[in-house]
């Protein structure tokens, strides 16, 4: 579901490195050919031109070429207007959502999904669309945790409710073992999120609870949960590392010692995890990454 391989192109040579610049920094990988994210700097007629035949299944995303209003073209639902928002926000530019949940001010379900750290599992796009229907037409979705002790954000127009049978959606961790699965229902798991993380023995609690939120929130993960945090084995011994877990309902996965050179994906790819954000310098001394499994 989620997203990092941006290719940036456009008539604005300043802003698309400025573009560029933004995203780099924040983990996402650069790239010109393969792109998960298109961001066109040009005019919408020459942004579809060019890349709707090719790229209409990946996100593509039209800015102005002077920066002053960001358009997601493509898979707003699906990623598309929160990339978009977030590169507004940077850019200090106008959003202009098309969708009729954005109209609205609402997340998708598939928005609710992504922001919460989970994945749909068996997505099914009628489903989807009906959902995401009835959340424009009625105002509500209703949702119903089944095994899951995690963190989640209940959003404007979703609802809590106390039975599976009164649910739209359900958030668990065992859905393969469920023996009434309804065909109407959305299943949401955790997508099993992982941050590698090198630090300085000496670097204070608040940093690296701060650096840890940061690189949630640079996949526009805006739920404090954390399923492993990947740290070097000669940090066994860190109690710091015991109350971040507390606070991110994380588990503690102790990788191999890396020197100075290793980057901290070494940690992730060591467990075979896919990487979505590369190594950032989120503060003075504390490296991290993010991917998942």
């Amino acid at each position: 579901m989620y997203v990092s391989r941006i290719l940036v192109n456009g008539v604005n040579k300043d802003l698309v490195k400025q573009i560029k610049g933004l995203f780099s920094e924040l983990g996402y990988w650069i790239v010109y050919n393969d792109p998960d994210i298109i961001i066109s700097v040009n005019s919408i007629n020459n942004t579809i031109r060019k890349y709707f035949a090719k790229f209409h299944n990946k996100i593509i995303i039209n800015v102005v070429p002077d920066g002053s209003s960001v358009i997601p073209l493509t898979k707003e639902h699906s990623g598309g207007s929160l990339i978009s928002s977030f590169l507004a926000d940077s850019l200090g530019a106008n959003l202009v959502l098309t969708t009729s949940t954005g109209v609205k001010g609402l997340y998708s379900v598939e928005e609710f999904s992504w922001l919460n750290g989970f994945s749909i599992y068996g997505y099914d796009r009628k489903i989807v669309n009906s959902l995401n229907k009835k959340l424009v037409t009625e105002g509500k979705v209703n949702v119903y945790v089944d095994s899951y002790k995690g963190n989640y954000i209940l959003y404007d127009g979703y609802s809590l409710v106390d039975h599976k049978t009164k649910a739209d959606l359900i958030i668990s961790e065992n859905v393969d073992s469920m023996e009434d699965k309804s065909s109407n229902r959305l299943y949401l798991i955790p997508s099993g999120i992982y941050i590698g993380i090198r630090y300085l023995e000496s670097t204070p609690l608040d940093v690296l609870v701060y650096s840890l939120r940061m690189t949630l929130k640079s996949l526009y993960i805006l739920n404090d949960r954390i399923d492993y945090i990947v740290v070097p084995s000669s940090l066994k011994n860190d109690k710091k590392l015991h109350q971040i877990t507390k606070y991110y309902y994380s588990n503690i996965i102790y990788g191999s010692d890396v020197d100075e050179r290793s980057s901290c994906e070494a940690l992730l790819k060591e467990l075979k995890v896919k990487v979505l954000l590369k190594d950032v310098r989120r503060a003075f001394g504390v490296i991290t990454c993010l991917g998942v499994k």
